[in-house]
Parts: structure tokens; C-alpha cells; sequence
């Protein structure tokens, strides 16, 4: 699980320049890439895994997609492959956080890996990002973006890239990227297109409309009709007086006025902060505006039974006339029973998985117990309809459920990591699934599964599943968390 470390430094005088755009060459590329997760241009999603060990560091696994999903051709990536710089270092973080994305606009998806934690010199924690360009190969060069963020602190860097997210979030067709940044512009914007030297559009920080702003976690979707991307940052303003340590969901609206916040929600906080990936957008209601899930797996009060909230979106944003929903097992056709220590809403994720138009919200509850095994985990499904999401033929899946391989265990964690896509191409969304399966007798773990949509939502018919040994994987360990 990637941890959330809390800004807790005072904040300082110094404003965090924005970066001058600089001079681009029009680039040659006639189309952007079709998919964002398209890496060889063959039109199926490729599939991305974070985290697991090489030598000091980390890694990044890639499954190439066929027209049934993810298939064998498996590639790993870290920073002593060919072509990437940089050198596997201890404590870099490499694959903290990724996303895809076409950057250069040449009909192949980009994948941009963080490393929150990689020293510039004698500057701690300065951190970057690395985007390994797309081919009809597939994955292959890399180039560093670093961190235009002056140091507030001497010798101290600001953890660029605990977070990144991608989209069009000012309008003008081309992707960028937003980056979190523990100084006081929180956010960064970096704006495309990129090039393969490692020259973009410019940057500008989120900070501005902030005293000073300590960003947690990010979700990129559209909330509002328009072309461009909307962004919802979890976080909390540091020098806003102390009702503003509060958590907050702060939306920016994509556009020419993107890097000033247009709202916020309180969000309620047990006074620390745990790391997943608890924000997701998706049209729950099919209003035509995108609305935020926020799970609270977390909230020690609550003695981490856990649950989610639902912000419903408007014309300009959060619709502060609707009540949020909350979700909890104990709500009406949830299955289970709200208990101490589930963390029901340690990891959401939206999608269309039936094909009606309305999205739909996976749960992940990792510490569910089921009989006598300790967090077996278990995964909800929450379906849209008019109106908005309801308890209403909600489904829950584990590895006890049929079709679903493997068999309940202590730890395994079922549902750290979710994401919904469809992987199949048929219209509806594919729910990956983390597990932290330990495997035979060896010193292996970590299992995906790979449960497909259909007319009637989730299914177990034709699951598959994803193992360090079904890749033939050299390394020990592989699974989630899993590009945005």
C-alpha cells in the first residue's frame, strides 16, 4: 500500500513560480492515441501493475492487451532497463504513483511513472517523473521530468510525484499532467504537449488560491459537460486558519480558469491520513455530470468499518443542493454487515460494467473477516441507475465466491487495489482486483483477478487471473496498485 505522509512543516513566504511555457515544434503525429493505456497501437488496453521489488527498488509491470484482455506478453520495467535513466537506488520510490497517456501525440499511449523519493545531488527527495514512450513496439525510451518547484527548504526537495493524474485540464486537446508537490503549490500542472527531450508547455502551480496547500490523493474526470478535464484534490489547507486543517475534496474545473479552485466538500477526517485509491468520478446518475465516490476505509472513530460518500455533480461542478450519499454494509441491499476493521472504502473504482450508460462503484473492503479467516477481503458492487447509485441488487465478490479462483485467507486482502476498464472492448467495464495471495511454498505473492462485465454486471463466467507464475515473472512479488 503506498503511504500518505502529511505535510507538517509551517508554511513559508515563498510562492512557487510558475514555469514560462517554452517553444514547441509542431509535432508530426496526424491523431493522439484512440486509448490512453494503448501502448503498441494494436487498439487494446494494456495493463499496468506498480510496486514489487528489483534489487533496492522498485518496478513496473506491464501485461500487453489482446482482444479477451490482458494476455502473456509481459514486460517489467524499471530504472536499470534499457533506455531508462537513472540507476535502481534505495528509497527513489520508483512506481509510486503512474499514469497513461498520449504526451506526444504520435498514436501511441505514454506511461509516466513517479519516483517521489530519488535525491537531485545533494537535494533530498526531490523527486520526478519518468515517461516511458509508446511504439508499435510497445514501452521502450524514457525521459525525466523534473521538478520546477524552487526548494523551500535548504537541502530538501518536495516529493514530487507522490501523485499523478493525467487529461485535457485546459482545454486545448493536448494531455498534461497533474503532479503533487509538498511546497506550497501542492499541485503542479504540467502543461502539453511533451516531447521526447523532455520539453512540455510550461507549468503552473494550484497553490495560488491556497494558503498553503498539502495535497493527498488526486482524481481526474469529467464533472462538467465541457471538453475539458476536472480535477478533485484531497487534501487540506495548511494556513487557512484551523477549521481548514479539515480535510477537503477541492475541485478545480478544467478550462482557462483550471489552476483556481471553483469549490470544495468537507470530507471527514480521523485526524491522519491513509494511502489508496479512495476518489473515483463517474456519472452514477447519467445527468451528464460527473460525480465524486470518496472511500473512508480509514476513519479510526469509526473503528475502521469503513465507508463512502457520494458527491453528485452539477453544471459547474459539486451540486451543493444535493445531500450526499453515504454507503455503509449496513445500508439497505448492501450485502455483509458493517464490523470493526473492514475498511470498507480503502479502494473505490468507477465504470460501466453492464453497458446501460450509467457508471457503476466497486468497493473494496481488504479487511473484511469471512468465517475464521482474518481480512479475506471483499469487493461490492454498487450499480447506477436513475437517480444515483443504491444498495439495490448490489453484488459482493471474494475468493470464496464460485468462479473466483483461489480460496479465502488470513491476509489475503482481497480488493486492496481495484480498477474498472474494459479491457475486452464490448462495452462494458472489467474489474481488476488485488490480492495479496501468497503462492505455494515459495516466496511468491500476489494474485490479480480479472472479473468481466456483462448485460447483467459483474460476472465470474471466464474470470481470469494474473500470478507471478502464470507471467513467468522472475521476480517474487507483483500486484496493484494499478494506473489511473
Amino acid at each position: 500500500m503506498r503511504a500518505r505522509r502529511t505535510v507538517l512543516a509551517a508554511a513559508v513566504a515563498l510562492a512557487a513560480a510558475a514555469t514560462p511555457p517554452l517553444l514547441m515544434a509542431p509535432t508530426a503525429a496526424a491523431a493522439p492515441a484512440e486509448l490512453a493505456d494503448d501502448f503498441n497501437g494494436d487498439g487494446y488496453r494494456d495493463f499496468v501493475m506498480l510496486g514489487g521489488s528489483h534489487g533496492k527498488d522498485g518496478r513496473v509491470t506491464v501485461v500487453y492487451g489482446t482482444s479477451a484482455g490482458p494476455g502473456t506478453r509481459v514486460q517489467t520495467i524499471h530504472q536499470d532497463s534499457p533506455g531508462i535513466p537513472g540507476a535502481v537506488e534505495q528509497h527513489d520510490g520508483w512506481g509510486t504513483a503512474a499514469t497513461t497517456a498520449d504526451l506526444d501525440r504520435d498514436g501511441y499511449a505514454d506511461l509516466v511513472v513517479s519516483s517521489p523519493g530519488e535525491d537531485a545531488g545533494s537535494v533530498v527527495d526531490r523527486g520526478g517523473l519518468m515517461v516511458v514512450w509508446g511504439s508499435a513496439k510497445g514501452l521502450g525510451s524514457g525521459t525525466v521530468l523534473n521538478s520546477p518547484i524552487p526548494q523551500e527548504y535548504p537541502g530538501q526537495g518536495d516529493s514530487f510525484g507522490e501523485e499523478v493524474v493525467t487529461g485535457d485540464f485546459d482545454g486545448d486537446g493536448d494531455a498534461d499532467l497533474a503532479v503533487t508537490s509538498r511546497s506550497r503549490a501542492g499541485v503542479v500542472l504540467l502543461k502539453g504537449p511533451f516531447t521526447r527531450a523532455g520539453k512540455h508547455g510550461g507549468s503552473q502551480s494550484l497553490g495560488d488560491s491556497y494558503g498553503y496547500l498539502a495535497a493527498f490523493n488526486l482524481v481526474a474526470g469529467k464533472v462538467t459537460p465541457d471538453r475539458a478535464t476536472d480535477l478533485y484534490i484531497l487534501g487540506s489547507d495548511l494556513q487557512g486558519g484551523d477549521d481548514d486543517l479539515d480535510l477537503r475534496a477541492y475541485f478545480h474545473r478544467g478550462g482557462s480558469t483550471f489552476t483556481k479552485r471553483a469549490a470544495e466538500l468537507r470530507v471527514p477526517d480521523d485526524g491522519g491520513h491513509q494511502g489508496g485509491d479512495i476518489l473515483t468520478v463517474g456519472d452514477f446518475d447519467k445527468d451528464g455530470y460527473g460525480d465524486l465516490a470518496i472511500g473512508r476505509g480509514y476513519e479510526e472513530p469509526d473503528a475502521w468499518k469503513g465507508y463512502v460518500t457520494v458527491h453528485y455533480g452539477g453544471s459547474s461542478g459539486p451540486n451543493s443542493a444535493r445531500k450526499p450519499v453515504k454507503f455503509t454494509q449496513n445500508s439497505a441491499g448492501v450485502p455483509g454487515s458493517s464490523e470493526k476493521e473492514d475498511y470498507f472504502g480503502s479502494a473505490v473504482a468507477a465504470g460501466d460494467v453492464n453497458g446501460d450508460g450509467y457508471a457503476d462503484l466497486a468497493i473494496g473492503a481488504r479487511g473484511e473477516g469471512l468465517g475464521t479467516k482474518r481480512m479475506a477481503g471483499t469487493v461490492t458492487v454498487l450499480y447506477g441507475r436513475a437517480g444515483g447509485l443504491s444498495g439495490t441488487g448490489a453484488k459482493s465478490f471474494s475468493q470464496d465466491t464460485s468462479g473466483v479462483a483461489g480460496t479465502s485467507e488470513n491476509n489475503d486482502q482481497f480488493g486492496a487495489y481495484l480498477k474498472l476498464t474494459d479491457y475486452t472492448r464490448d462495452g462494458r467495464a472489467d474489474l481488476m482486483i488485488d490480492t495479496n495471495e501468497q503462492l505455494g511454498h515459495e516466496d511468491r505473492w500476489g494474485q490479480v483477478h480479472l472479473l468481466k462485465g456483462s448485460k447483467s454486471g459483474i460476472t465470474t463466467a471466464g474470470s481470469k487471473t494474473f500470478t507471478v507464475t502464470s507471467l513467468k515473472l522472475k521476480y517474487p512479488s507483483m500486484g496493484g496498485p494499478f494506473t489511473r
